[in-house]
């Protein structure tokens, strides 16, 4: 019935609808469908009469699998046809953005503006679609194109009003107000073709999304831009800016070139490039490029054919730059999980360790690739401070020179066998030294990212509020500048003046001209770089990789949309000193307008990601240390006499104790503690109080300084402003960081000996672990090998390998055969019961074409970390990860059959809803909101792979023994998606809830331990950092 029912219903929606593709794909399925029920009729009659019936046996195997498949596809082609409804209607809307360009009268925009309803149809209808997807990657895309597209549209059409009044009035300002136009038309265009290509993804694999394709799909969209303009530089299109953003996009995927033949490969062409670019910008600047565009005269033909040539092999270079990155991304994105190079800063500092205390093991590769993404992060932090601040620490060059030379010597060494034991201690000595230099790096990063955060992201607005100035302004003399210092000093203004613009607006001599308003576009676009700059490292910090995929390209919008801010901002000027009418002039302003709010929302939004990405106590504690410095630089400014200085120091201090007030209000707006709360409001209103005590002596003491109790009196107010601060940052909790330095000093490991007689919980999954190792060792260990801990493994001889935390805690476990050997000569520590049966329990080492293995092998990682007793947990997740190894055998044919797949897999689920109840439960004791949030997330989203990864087993269990069948390739696929995704989410609840942890309500009566499995290192001095 319920089949004839469905059947029914299908052929009816078939006759309705007019998409020729469902009205081809939808009957194949139905017929799918159909066959299937009659098999499962057929096989019902042959079993009732014969329970042993091979052939109804058969029967009801064929029907159950058309039946699974067959609904699926119908499923499949409904919702595919209203995906093309949807992309139909985005369409629609593109057609109508291709007639922008031929507006030129008010009346035609006027009745383009009526058409809006096109656009309200499609927002409508792709956020009711947003809803309807359960893949969060999906759904991100969708929601983050329709609220850029909100955000975009009436700015678009602000410019198209704009540029129609200027080439009316034939005003200087046409060519600005057309570049304006054009990028908001290709950003409106390009996000309209995002959100097409995420309506039509269906693949559930996020690994799309947590690599460099996005990345690569902005290279690919420049590059039409880019080509573009090559073509013709007289386009609107800011060419030079797209070739830069492309060029900074490849160089990140240096990392991934596994030689240097490759690296200088890539490096070499990116340089041509950008050595190309500045040729052409300097041939355009003199009018040659132009020229050999148009028609070249005699005298400059010489010159204008070279250039023509450049821009040629410009364009060819940038073809085969995107071919190259393409080849790099798709190399690594086949590459298991285990091999791939993580996305975060942890993750790299992860596998570059994990690569150092085992040279020679399975990881080599991508570890060196790290410890090389590192380095480039880290000098880009060195580069940037040297920039702004003129500082350099000595220290942290030398270990950045150190971890290079020693990486690059070791993995030389390791291309060549081992042939002497001077050569083993070598690479030994190499490794230690190399982790020794990788953990003060490492600690030098996380410090100058918080550093830079603190620098770059205390004013945002500032700038744009002296660029509005400055565009609304006639010249500003001396006189005028002094008044608006005073009237800033008495009101309170908060905005930064940086040293470019108080040259600016205070020079040495009596005016400034008109040309100078290039100077504040120059400084408003470099302060976007710097911002750009910090936020994409930020990014890279985050955890949740969707945060850091909003983060990167809110930063690249701010850099971009900064430019547009200036080219407004000159539309206006234009306007004003040409005479045009009111009716002009109102246009350029109410445009302008538009266009500042956007760039202050999105540098807003950059802000609140950016604090996410770094810690709130150290990020506090570096803007104290910035006041200090502030305070220091006034001083010396008082002594000379020097009140532009003082104006600087003291806006700078206010600037910082505000970011400080917005930090900590952040984080009573995050917590749901009431007694926490109350302590940081407390600390934030005295703070508040002491910034306007600090402020009116400040002015005091630019009118009178001379007078030495007016400077004592500022001395003493800015002395309580920064006891404030530290006020603030003593209440105010630290975020949990996985990099954490964990001390395992001699204290821990008495108690470790203290409990040695412990008996192994039930908790630890020993049944699913002896069974694997049984599966990996068949000459067979007998049971007391798992629950005790006086044997070794295989007969008591063992190797030791290492694994790493991001917490940087070395842990060793042992396999069979071959003698005990690690990078120091110190013996292994006497391990407790559950300590040895984890440390016994080795996973066999995944081969690139074994992805459940990887998943398997990367989840026991991480779980092994943490010590199973009183921690349900880990517990869960160990039992996850021996299961997950075990399906892994079972899918490659290496033991087993349908039953013990869908045994396992029913088991994974069963232990996905322990790591669920879990994750539940601590969320909703967390006192933090973010975290409560993640939690809640990520829990549904094991639920939901846990109740797929159960259908699939037992599709694929249907399957065994026809491997060569599409069906059966296509179904393995997708299983393998979803025991990756399933680890990696669980890897996230595992790391989330270790945060959270330690903001619990105290009165809850949640009881969950985290204790951190202890571990021996290669040497007393490199434990931790």
């Amino acid at each position: 019935m319920a089949v004839d029912n469905l059947v029914k219903v299908g052929y009816e929606t078939i006759r309705q609808s007019s998409d020729q593709l469902f009205k081809h794909d939808m009957p194949p399925a139905l017929v799918r469908v159909e066959e299937a029920s009659v098999f499962l009729q057929d096989a019902v009659k042959l079993l009732s009469r014969d329970p042993s019936s091979a052939i109804g046996r058969k029967k009801l195997i064929d029907g159950s699998r058309g039946i699974l498949q067959g609904t699926w596809a119908v499923l499949v082609a409904f919702d595919m046809s209203e995906v093309r409804k949807i992309v139909e209607c985005c369409n629609s809307v593109l057609t109508m953005l291709n007639t922008v360009p031929d507006i030129k009268t008010f009346p035609e925009l006027a009745d383009f503006v009526k058409v809006k309803t096109y656009f309200f149809a499609m927002i409508k209808e792709v956020d009711e679609r947003q809803d309807e997807l359960v893949i969060k990657s999906h759904a991100e895309i969708l929601q983050r194109g329709i609220a850029q597209v909100k955000r975009i549209t009436p700015i678009l059409i602000s410019s198209v009003k704009l540029y129609l009044n200027t080439t009316q009035q034939r005003l200087p300002a046409a060519c600005e107000a057309q570049s304006n136009r054009d990028y908001f038309l290709h950003q409106m265009s390009d996000e309209i073709c995002e959100i097409i290509r995420g309506l039509q993804l269906t693949s559930s694999d996020d690994n799309d999304y947590l690599g460099d394709h996005n990345g690569l799909r902005l290279m690919a969209r420049n590059s039409k831009f880019a080509d573009e303009w090559l073509l013709n530089p007289a386009a609107s299109i800011n060419g030079a800016e797209v070739i830069q953003d492309i060029l900074d996009t490849a160089r990140h995927f240096e990392a991934f070139c596994m030689s240097d033949s490759e690296r200088m490969g890539l490096h070499g062409l990116i340089s041509g490039i950008d050595s190309r670019l500045h040729q052409l910008l300097d041939a355009q600047q003199r009018g040659l490029w132009r020229m050999c565009v148009c028609t070249c005269g005699s005298l400059f033909q010489g010159d204008a054919a070279a250039v023509a040539q450049s821009s040629a092999v410009c364009r060819s270079d940038l073809a085969r730059l995107l071919e190259l990155c393409q080849a790099l991304c798709e190399r690594t994105e086949h590459q298991n999980a285990i091999y791939r190079l993580a996305r975060t800063l942890e993750g790299k500092a992860t596998q570059a360790r994990r690569w150092l205390l085992d040279p020679r093991g399975p990881q080599r590769q991508v570890g060196y690739e790290a410890a090389r993404a590192l380095l480039a992060q880290a000098l880009q932090i060195i580069q940037t401070e040297a920039e702004e601040e003129g500082f350099q620490d000595p220290h942290f060059q030398e270990s950045c020179s150190s971890l290079c030379s020693k990486t690059d010597e070791l993995y030389a060494l390791l291309a060549k066998p081992i042939i002497s034991e001077v050569q083993r201690v070598r690479e030994q000595k190499l490794a230690a030294e190399a982790v020794q230099a990788l953990d003060f790096m490492w600690y030098n990063i996380q410090h100058g990212l918080v550093r830079q955060v603190a620098n770059f992201f205390t004013d945002l607005i500032g700038p744009i509020k002296n660029l509005q100035e400055a565009t609304s302004a006639v010249p500003v003399n001396e006189t005028a500048y002094q008044q608006a210092a005073n009237n800033f000093l008495e009101m309170g203004l908060i905005n930064l003046l940086s040293r470019e613009l108080v040259l600016l607006v205070f020079p040495a001599r009596g005016g400034v001209d008109v040309g100078n308003d290039f100077v504040w576009h120059a400084c408003a676009q470099e302060h976007s770089r710097r911002v750009k700059r910090t936020a994409s490292l930020a990014a890279s910090n985050l955890v949740d990789p969707w945060r850091g995929i909003a983060l990167q390209a809110l930063a690249s919008n701010l850099e971009s949309v900064g430019s547009q801010v200036n080219m407004a901002g000159r539309a206006v000027m234009s306007a004003r000193q040409n005479g045009a009418s009111t009716q002009l002039q109102n246009a350029a302003s109410d445009h302008f307008d538009l266009i500042k709010r956007h760039w202050t929302e999105c540098a807003e939004r950059t802000r609140n990601l950016v604090d996410e990405a770094i810690d709130a106590k150290a990020f506090i504690k570096a803007q104290e240390t910035g006041i200090l410095r502030d305070i220091d630089h006034i001083e010396d400014s008082v002594d000379q006499h020097c009140p532009a200085s003082v104006v600087n120091g003291t806006t700078s201090i206010a600037l910082r104790a505000n970011r400080v007030l917005q930090v900590a209000m952040r984080e009573t707006e995050n917590s749901e503690d009431g007694v926490y709360v109350d302590r940081v409001n407390e600390a934030v209103n005295k703070l508040r109080t002491r910034i306007t005590t600090m402020v009116a002596d400040a002015k005091s003491m630019v009118l009178a300084m001379d007078d030495p109790s007016v400077r004592e009196r500022w001395r003493a107010s800015s002395r309580n402003l920064v006891d404030a601060v530290s006020g603030v940052g003593q209440v105010v909790e630290p975020t949990y960081l996985h990099s954490a330095a964990v001390n395992a000093g001699p204290a821990s490991q008495r108690n470790l000996l203290r409990d040695k007689e412990a008996l192994v919980t039930d908790a630890v999954p020993i049944a699913e672990m002896r069974q694997l190792y049984l599966q990996v060792h068949p000459q067979g260990v007998s049971s007391s090998d798992f629950t005790n801990g006086g044997g070794g493994c295989g007969g008591g001889s063992s190797t030791t390998s290492s694994s790493i935390h991001t917490g940087f805690k070395i842990s060793l476990h042992c396999s069979t055969g071959g003698a005990s050997s690690s990078l120091s000569d110190d013996n292994s520590r006497p391990l407790s019961p559950e300590t040895d049966l984890e440390d016994e329990f080795n996973y066999p080492l995944p081969e690139k074409n074994q992805p459940i293995m990887a998943a398997a092998h990367a989840l026991h990682q991480e779980a092994r970390l943490w010590s199973s007793r009183d921690n349900e947990l880990i517990a869960a997740t160990k039992r996850i990860a021996a299961l997950m190894a075990k399906l892994s055998q079972i899918v490659r044919g290496e033991y087993g059959n349908k039953k013990d797949l869908i045994n396992v897999s029913m088991a994974i689920a069963e232990a996905s809803v322990d790591v669920t109840r879990c994750a539940r439960a601590l969320g909703r004791e967390c006192t933090d909101r973010r975290m409560k949030t993640s939690l809640m997330q990520l829990s549904e989203r094991i639920q939901m792979i846990g109740n797929q990864l159960k259908i699939l087993s037992t599709v694929k269990a249907t399957m065994l023994g026809s491997d060569d069948s599409p069906e059966d390739q296509e179904n393995t696929e997708v299983l393998v998606g979803n025991a990756q995704n399933l680890m990696q989410a669980v890897i996230e609840t595992v790391r989330v809830a270790e945060g959270a942890s330690i903001k619990m309500r105290v009165d809850s009566g949640y009881k969950i331990r985290w204790m951190p499995r202890l571990i021996s290192t290669i040497g007393p001095d490199y434990m931790t950092h």
